[in-house]
């Protein structure tokens, strides 16, 4: 597995019913049961890991290469740790 989805692999491995066996960056977030409130959890879970923030405005993800697309974005180096 890319080692940019494993943060977000143990977030949904903790916090889903059922979480996906495996990830891939075309992975639809609401495809897996992450709805509008679980990806507030998810993303700020990651502001708090990696410690940046994302701007109010940001567009909403809809798959999970876009999510790790964003963090990359505001914190380059984020999943690349």
């Amino acid at each position: 597995m890319d080692s940019r989805l494993e943060p977000i692999k143990a977030y949904l491995d903790r916090h889903l019913d059922n979480p996906p066996e495996t990830l891939t960056m075309e992975t639809r977030l609401d495809g897996i049961g992450v709805d509008s409130m679980a990806l507030l959890e998810l993303m700020m879970e990651l502001e708090d890991k990696y410690d940046f923030r994302l701007p109010e405005d940001v567009s909403t993800p809809e798959t999970v290469g876009q999510l790790v697309a964003l963090v990359e974005q505001y914190r380059p180096s984020a999943l690349n740790e």
